[in-house]
C-alpha cells in the first residue's frame, strides 16, 4: 500500500468540489424556480449587509441544508460504496482503512461529518497536515483510521 501524495488528493478534491458544484446548481434550481425569491439576491444580501427578510431565511435554510445532504451522500456514499469518490477515481486513489481492509458506512460518515470539519475549520491545516506526515494522512484521516492510497508513482 503506498500512501498517496498530497498534489493527487488536492487535484481529486477539486475535482469533486467542481463535480459539487454542478450537481448543487442542478439540485437546488428546482427549489429556486419554485419560489417568487431570488436566492442569489437573499445569499448577497445576507453576507454584504448582514440583513435577510423573513421569508428568505427558509429558503436560506432548506438550501443549505440540501446542499449538506448532498455533500455527505457524495462523500460518504461513493467512499463507502466504491473506496472512493470520482474525483479519486480520476487521480487513481482509493480510501481504505489503516490495515487496507474496504471502508465502512462508519469510517466514512466518521471521516466526513466529523474528520472533515476538524480539518477545514482551521484555515484547512488539517488537509495540510498530509504533506508532514509519514503516511500522507491529513486529520479526517487519522480521526477515522483511513489512508488514501494511489499508485506507486503518485
Amino acid at each position: 500500500m503506498m500512501p498517496a501524495r498530497f498534489g493527487r488528493r488536492y487535484i481529486a478534491f477539486l475535482l469533486d468540489i467542481s463535480f459539487l458544484e454542478i450537481l448543487g446548481v442542478l439540485t437546488t434550481m428546482p427549489l429556486v424556480n419554485l419560489t417568487d425569491q431570488n436566492l442569489a439576491k437573499i445569499l448577497i444580501r445576507w453576507f454584504a449587509m448582514g440583513k435577510i427578510s423573513p421569508e428568505g431565511v427558509w429558503l436560506v435554510a432548506l438550501y443549505v441544508l440540501l446542499l449538506g445532504l448532498l455533500w455527505g451522500m457524495y462523500f460518504v456514499g461513493f467512499t463507502a460504496i466504491c473506496g472512493q469518490t470520482p474525483g479519486k477515481r480520476i487521480m487513481g486513489l482509493h480510501v481504505v482503512n489503516e490495515n487496507g481492509t474496504p471502508v465502512d458506512w462508519e469510517a466514512a460518515s466518521v471521516r466526513c461529518f466529523i474528520g472533515y470539519p476538524v480539518s477545514l475549520l482551521p484555515l484547512g491545516l488539517g488537509c495540510y497536515w498530509a504533506l508532514v506526515d509519514k503516511k500522507n494522512q491529513a486529520w479526517h484521516d487519522k480521526i477515522a483510521g483511513t489512508l488514501v492510497i494511489g499508485p506507486a508513482t503518485s
